[in-house]
């Protein structure tokens, strides 16, 4: 679940992960201490999306199908 977290495409994730590029030494921010991250919620957003609210309140990012499939670890940079 983190790894959805992490790679989110609302513009605040976009931006911590281009921070950690140019400064890896950057802090990141805290999610709490309310336990591991879980998701709390999915909807769909049209036929094209998903909108995922997580268990550290964070429910900006809107997942494109396409955008998924471009992350997923399994296939990543494989063609």
């Amino acid at each position: 679940m983190g790894w959805l977290r992490r790679m989110s495409p609302s513009a605040d994730a976009r931006e911590l992960r281009k921070e950690l590029d140019r400064n890896p030494l950057a802090v990141l921010p805290s999610g709490g201490d309310a336990g591991p991250l879980r998701a709390e919620a999915i909807e769909p957003v049209g036929n094209y999306a998903i909108r995922i609210r997580f268990s550290d309140g964070h429910s900006s990012g809107i997942y494109a199908w396409s955008y998924l499939r471009s992350i997923e670890p399994d296939t990543e940079g494989s063609t």
